[in-house]
């Protein structure tokens, strides 16, 4: 999949240039153990095209768990929950 994703940014779809701002809220610690930690945090994406028009991409929560041990803190698993099940048929890049 990771390779359709390159291609298809490289060579297939052919769109205006654009950029995305991510914006981050307040994680939420919903768990913590002492070795594994979960966490939820919410996002919004804008899309900004090259005319300076704005659009609201996509908005949702990242369901994460993070793990202790000697090395520090690592995220082990994270799992992208949209608000909507309609999503932009030209996302190539993950969010």
């Amino acid at each position: 999949m990771l390779v359709d994703r390159v291609a298809s940014l490289r060579d297939a779809n052919i769109y205006e240039r654009h950029a995305y701002r991510h914006l981050l809220g307040q994680p939420y610690v919903i768990s913590d153990d002492g070795t594994e930690a979960r966490s939820e945090t919410a996002f919004m994406v804008a899309r900004i095209m090259r005319d300076g028009t704005t659009d609201l991409f996509a908005t949702g929560r990242y369901c994460d768990v993070y793990v202790r041990n000697e090395a520090g803190v690592r995220l082990r698993e994270r799992v992208v929950v949209c608000d909507s099940s309609r999503i932009d048929t030209l996302l190539a890049l993950p969010l």
